[in-house]
């Protein structure tokens, strides 16, 4: 099977979860690979399944996510979860591809940051 094909076969969720759980317990790259394939794929479970994982992994996976940024790499789904892992180390790196030219990324990023200063203004038992 070429690689082209193997890339455009659908990823079940069945293999998505593994993937998260692996991803989770034991920093598996591959089980990574899996999980960002399934962010940018057609299958909307799939898509979910992958980034509750990726949230779920914490550390890991903004590092991860951190790799795909500076090599150009990120996608726009991949950015948005960057709050929702650690919103503090989130909001720099969302600040500077803002700052950036990076267009749908750039806007996502100041929709990002624009959600973190809406949490920041509630009041504590409203957060």
């Amino acid at each position: 099977m070429s690689s082209d094909s193997t890339m455009n076969q659908r990823i079940t969720p069945f293999r998505v979860m593994a993937a998260g759980a692996s991803w989770r317990m034991f920093g598996s790259r591959r089980a990574a690979e899996t999980l960002l394939q399934a962010m940018s794929g057609g299958d909307e479970q799939s898509r979910m399944l992958a980034g509750m994982s990726l949230i779920k992994a914490g550390r890991r996976s903004f590092d991860l996510i951190m790799e795909r940024v500076e090599a150009s790499e990120a996608s726009t789904a991949l950015v948005r979860l960057l709050p929702d892992i650690d919103g503090e180390r989130a909001r720099k790196v969302l600040q500077s591809i803002a700052a950036g030219d990076q267009g749908e990324l750039k806007e996502t990023a100041r929709e990002c940051v624009d959600l973190l200063d809406r949490i920041d203004s509630l009041a504590p038992e409203d957060r």
